[in-house]
């Protein structure tokens, strides 16, 4: 047979209240040990229940009296003695009563990773003094005219891609020239040396020529000299 609510209510009352016993319950209201300790068993774990749920209850409000005066979360984790996904859940909530629902919302979608976000801050507002609308209106240039820059710096990259390479073409040719030059600087060395023994042979050549000339010339002198005196001796032979 269900037991009623009432019937329960009794059963609550006499044990908890009235402090008797099992035995002395059954007597009264005429019912099995078996069926009283369910009741109080599920009685004792609703009671648990609301216990644990008011010490939380209690936590949430110290918490977010310690986060509305600016404790960061580890210092509400060390003085309420909270493990962290306690305090992190604490916190969320905490910014959804301040109405914080965009900061929320980032927190879910980054699933809690809020470095980059703070980095940023740092580094545009308080490192360079920028003012949040400022940091704004920064943001929304970079979404608007990032896909632009992103397709901007592939043609420079192309641009210079290109530029290396007819570099180190160029950079070849001017290696072989350099080579070709001294190759041809080698080679008119060559040439030159060849020349100057080409113009003392000459040199040479126009000497020996001028002295054979000169003996030339000397023996035209004799040959004349014995012509006249042979033609001398012939006429004396004649008259004679």
């Amino acid at each position: 047979m269900q037991i009623t609510e009432e019937r329960k209510r009794r059963v609550i009352d006499l044990y908890f209240n009235q402090h008797k016993s099992y035995a002395e319950i059954a007597q009264i209201e005429k019912m099995s040990p078996r069926d009283i300790h369910a009741i109080i068993k599920e009685e004792k774990a609703r009671r648990q229940k609301y216990k644990h749920e008011k010490q939380q209850q209690e936590i949430s409000s110290k918490a977010y009296k310690l986060f509305s005066e600016g404790k960061p979360p580890v210092k509400v984790t060390i003085i309420l003695n909270l493990r962290e996904p306690e305090a992190t859940k604490l916190y969320r909530e905490y910014w959804r009563l301040k109405q914080l629902h965009i900061l929320n919302s980032i927190y879910k979608e980054t699933n809690g990773n809020l470095g980059p976000f703070l980095k940023l801050y740092k580094q545009l507002i308080n490192q360079r003094g920028m003012t949040v609308e400022k940091v704004v209106d920064a943001v929304d240039i970079a979404i608007h005219k990032l896909p632009y820059m992103e397709s901007l710096y592939k043609q420079l990259k192309d641009e210079v891609d290109k530029m290396q390479r007819t570099r180190h073409q160029l950079e070849n040719y001017l290696h072989k020239l350099k080579e070709e030059i001294a190759g041809s600087k080698e080679l008119l060395k060559s040439y030159s040396s060849s020349c100057e023994r080409k113009r003392q042979e000459a040199e040479n050549l126009n000497k020996e020529i001028l002295r054979l000339e000169i003996i030339i010339s000397r023996l035209q002198n004799n040959n004349e000299e014995y012509l006249k005196i042979k033609k001398i001796v012939e006429e004396e032979h004649r008259y004679c």
